[in-house]
């Protein structure tokens, strides 16, 4: 369960550090890879793009909080991945090249609802069998 912890300590420091770069195109950062860049630099990928590492951050809430744990953990795992969303978009503002989106924060609490789901979608398929 260590590396889990790890993991999600590591993809909220990778999303603050990304938020708070003062260019938005992950072009200019070094280990985002060319392809991966270009995707999400493109324009119709602006707002989605947010979505991506809260599945990833909302999947390995889900796989820490096991399906023993009541609903209502998960949804405080939720509401805690959106702290991390708004904090990030709220740092932004801080940031003359960046700019606040509610967009952003409606994108990333539905990628981590999203990962939430698959989690617990994962944990009722292994414990039905």
């Amino acid at each position: 369960m260590r590396i889990v912890y790890l993991l999600i300590l590591v993809g909220v420091f990778l999303v603050f550090y990304l938020s708070w770069e003062p260019h938005k195109d992950l072009k200019f950062v070094w280990f985002i890879p060319n392809w991966l860049a270009n995707w999400t630099d493109s324009h119709e990928n602006e707002d989605l793009r947010t979505a991506v590492p809260f599945v990833v951050l909302g999947l390995l809430t889900g796989f820490l909080l096991g399906h023993s744990r009541p609903v209502y953990w998960w949804a405080l795992g939720w509401v805690a991945l959106v702290g991390v969303v708004i904090m990030a978009e709220a740092g932004q503002l801080l940031i003359a090249t960046r700019y606040f989106s509610w967009a952003d924060i409606g994108w990333g609490a539905l990628g981590a609802f999203a990962g939430l789901i698959m989690a617990a979608a994962f944990w009722s398929i292994k414990t039905s069998r």
